[in-house]
């Protein structure tokens, strides 16, 4: 396999066929980055602006929160996106709360996400990877500092809580007995508003099972998962970065996110990402230049692996065809593999007169029906969709099946927080993303329009 070298700051790259890994189930040949022997998980230090103030020494004696298997397999996995063999769905609430209990609200988003993929996979054939954006985006002490030994056993704290929802979704995955208890969740959400399409998922199930594959069988019904967060707290990643056959892996999660292409970060967070193992969501906007994300691609990326990174893209309705375009040809040029992924609600957020935001469905689908229009236009694969939504029942956007009104919109996740989609909302959106997934050929690559 052909490798891209990119030496940032001097660092030496080299490419090495990895041996069968049978960690996680994952075997592959991968072609992977050494960043340099110069580079440890305390590097990021040498870029820091601020102190990062007492170190987290309980924290880095606790085990890990998800495993190097699980990371690599992941990767393999977004590598099946970017050729066009798999979708991504992203999705779960933005932000995590300390003073909230966590479970009924972890339990109900994780259910309503599997559900979400029963109606993708099923309208549109494609195999569906899920991350939930859940286990460590709690409230940003800073984005380098713990000043002090109170606020280190926060951080503690969140490791805590993460580690609790892990557990409990990793007891969800498990829990049914066959794949037709996870249909069970569209009819409990919203039944009569899909109950043709129930019935059509749960007679395909039927007859698979008759043709001779066991739908009570774990390997079939076991919804596989992910987990992100956006990378904030260095000392913390730091504490959590675990060394496995000579490669470091971020423990805490596995997929960071950082927002704004990476060009307006901190170099300490660039400098962390470079030498971990874990895919990297890259966040791009507007304001994003050509060559900022080919070069931030470049340096999180070196050796051009692919699953390694995904760019997220956020622009607005009304935005998108001026930028994406643009955006796709300069990294299609400079020959980066990357996964492209829609986040249609960030920027499609207006005021209410109660002072909340809302997004109006109608905006979220115009932007993911554009997102894959460009893709169509530029050849390339439409992979996957960021959503804000929670398993709760809010009413923070605006119309969908339910139909919120904008006098109905209440600010549940607070008053500057971005809205969310509830249950409802989020298998409308799902349905629609599967009927354009549909009209994708088989190869995924020589795309045509829609019916």
């Amino acid at each position: 396999m052909d490798a891209f070298v990119f030496t940032p700051n001097g660092a030496r790259i080299r490419t090495r066929r990895r041996s069968e890994d049978t960690r996680g189930g994952v075997v592959r040949l991968a072609v992977s980055a050494v960043v340099g022997t110069d580079w440890k998980p305390a590097s990021w230090r040498q870029k820091a602006t601020v102190d990062a103030g007492v170190p987290l020494t309980d924290v880095s004696r606790l085990p890990p929160l998800v495993y190097s298997g699980e990371v690599d397999r992941l990767k393999s996995k977004l590598a099946d996106v970017q050729a066009g063999k798999a979708f991504l769905l992203k999705a779960g609430d933005r932000e995590e709360d300390f003073t909230i209990t966590q479970g009924e609200n972890t339990e109900a988003t994780f259910r309503l996400l599997v559900a979400q993929v029963i109606i993708l996979a099923y309208v549109s054939g494609v195999p569906i990877i899920k991350i939930n954006h859940i286990g460590g985006d709690f409230e940003n002490i800073g984005p380098l500092n713990v000043p002090s030994d109170e606020e280190a056993q926060r951080v503690t704290k969140s490791y805590y809580q993460s580690s609790s929802a892990l557990n409990l979704l990793r007891a969800l995955a498990k829990s049914p007995t066959s794949m037709l208890e996870w249909t069970d969740l569209i009819s409990a959400v919203d039944g009569e508003t899909h109950k043709e399409l129930i019935g059509r998922v749960e007679d395909a199930l039927r007859f698979v099972q008759a043709a001779g594959l066991n739908v009570f069988n774990e390997d079939f019904r076991e919804p596989e998962f992910y987990v992100s967060h956006e990378l904030f707290l260095l000392p913390y990643e730091e504490a959590l970065t675990r060394s496995v056959d000579g490669q470091w892996y971020g423990s805490s999660t596995h997929m960071y996110w950082m927002t704004r292409g990476g060009q307006e970060l901190d170099e300490a967070h660039v400098e962390y990402l470079r030498g971990v193992e874990n895919p990297v969501s890259i966040r791009v906007d507007t304001e994003t230049s050509e060559a900022s994300l080919v070069e931030i691609i470049k340096t999180l990326n070196p050796s051009n692996e692919p699953g390694k990174v995904v760019v997220t893209c956020s622009f607005g309705s009304s935005k998108i065809w001026g930028k994406l375009p643009k955006l796709i040809r300069s990294v299609t040029e400079a020959g980066m593999n990357v996964v492209w992924v829609c986040d249609p609600m960030r920027e499609n957020t207006i005021p209410t007169e109660n002072g909340c935001l809302t997004c109006p469905v109608e905006l979220i689908w115009s932007e993911i029906a554009s997102f894959f229009n460009v893709h169509m236009q530029e050849g390339s694969y439409p992979g996957g969709v960021f959503l804000e939504m929670t398993g709760s029942d809010v009413s923070e956007c605006v119309g969908g099946i339910g139909a919120v009104r904008d006098s109905d919109v209440c600010c549940e996740a607070g008053p500057d927080v971005l809205p969310r989609l509830n249950a409802q909302q989020a298998l409308g959106v799902a349905q629609e993303i599967g009927r354009l997934l549909k009209a994708i050929s088989p190869d995924g690559r020589t795309l045509k329009a829609p019916q």
